[in-house]
């Protein structure tokens, strides 16, 4: 197995980086024993006031490259393992310190469908992908567990209905918390040249975090409630082609569309702006956050697409369980040219002008549109394309070009 030699980690509920003895503790004796007090940072980071465990200072003299496993409660003399990241006081996934931390932002403006995509794209991942690509999805919590099934995978798949809009992260705490996972990669272990059982070669945690349209409209505010973007192992940037002047004009009379938000331009240009100042990058750098950029609704703007384009075939990555290089430059280049066509000049000349590595890519997560909140049959087409060039891009998964 492959361990992850670090001596940092980034909390994946504040999305702060600490040094790995930068860990607090809470004392998990009943409240009968140890009185519960007030988390003041746990309120001021999810706006919930909660009585809970009190919490203990790391009082480890262990190097700064270790993370300390156990404290004990200075009031009640009991030990603890829950351990508690120092800004939040959320509580930490085992997982963290010991393997690669993947947080993966899924952003873009007001109705791109960022919901109905993050929830097609981890059912696509706990099935296809993972049986494609020897890995596992397993949630690292209960409450991701709960919000996953109740805020993305039932309204979709149990009860055919679109999901609600993602409430602004400013009024909902819920919100604030990012659905948290561990994919876990194996591959075939040989003995005395018989294949036995598959073995665990990788382990990440990825973050998947929703937000809403309305956080990502303001620079301010996005400095506030979206730190995670700066601190992302990759960038989903979710498009609706249907929000541009030339798409609308060109499709059919009659053709439903939602009302017009952000310029994808403006929302680029804030991300941009967000990060180079968090992280110090002067503008004649390029921004290393790797950013795929994903128009969504492509069923809808089927009428303006070439019907024997590449676009409308089914993706290669799964099928071949590699990363297809091959399909992948074939859609990278044709929706590169689609969005310049488009009107999309300013907005390509932007996103190469702040980010190192950027793609392009085309997808569907409902494949049908929903007449009074309900979603007829449901025809995701090529979600997994933008994930799984992040994870090549990250050396998680093996690439292959045809000949």
């Amino acid at each position: 197995m492959s361990l992850i030699k670090k001596s940092k980690y980034i909390c994946p509920f504040c999305f702060t980086e600490h040094k790995l003895n930068e860990v607090e503790f809470r004392c998990s004796s009943d409240p009968k024993k140890c009185a519960y007090e007030k988390d003041d940072k746990f309120t001021d980071m999810f706006g919930v006031e909660q009585l809970k465990g009190r919490v203990i200072k790391n009082m480890s003299e262990d190097e700064k490259n270790v993370m300390p496993k156990e404290a004990f409660c200075p009031k009640c003399g009991g030990k603890t393992t829950v351990r508690l990241c120092p800004t939040c006081h959320s509580e930490l996934p085992y997982t963290v310190g010991e393997y690669e931390d993947l947080i993966f932002a899924v952003i873009g403006a007001k109705e791109a469908g960022k919901s109905h995509y993050i929830s097609v794209l981890i059912d696509k991942i706990m099935n296809e992908i993972g049986t494609a690509f020897n890995c596992s999805l397993q949630p690292i919590n209960d409450e991701t567990i709960k919000r996953y099934r109740n805020d993305f995978y039932y309204p979709v798949f149990r009860k055919n209905e679109v999901i609600r809009v993602t409430r602004s992260a400013r009024t909902d705490s819920s919100v604030r918390k990012p659905l948290i996972y561990t994919l876990t990669f194996k591959e075939d272990g040989i003995l005395g040249g018989l294949l036995k059982s598959k073995k665990i070669n990788n382990v990440v945690t990825v973050a998947f975090f929703d937000t809403a349209g309305e956080d990502l409209n303001e620079e301010d505010v996005m400095q506030t409630v979206n730190k995670y973007i700066y601190n992302s192992s990759g960038i989903i940037f979710l498009l609706d082609p249907l929000q541009l002047p030339e798409v609308r004009e060109g499709l059919p009379v009659g053709t439903p569309l939602p009302e017009q938000n952000t310029e994808m331009e403006d929302l680029l240009a804030r991300t941009a702006n967000l990060i180079r100042k968090a992280k110090g990058i002067n503008m004649n750098k390029l921004i290393e956050i790797p950013v795929a950029v994903a128009f969504s609704k492509m069923d809808a703007v089927a009428a303006l697409m070439d019907p024997s384009s590449c676009i409308n075939y089914p993706s290669k990555h799964v099928k071949q369980g590699k990363f297809d290089l091959g399909d992948f430059e074939d859609v990278n280049g044709f929706m590169e040219s689609l969005v310049r066509s488009w009107g999309g000049e300013n907005f390509a000349n932007q996103l190469s002008a702040n980010f190192k590595e950027h793609a392009y890519f085309g997808i569907t997560a409902l494949g049908c549109n929903p007449e009074s909140n309900k979603i007829g049959k449901l025809r995701p087409h090529r979600v997994e394309d933008p994930f799984l060039w992040l994870l090549w891009k990250r050396k998680l998964i093996k690439s292959e070009k045809r000949k």
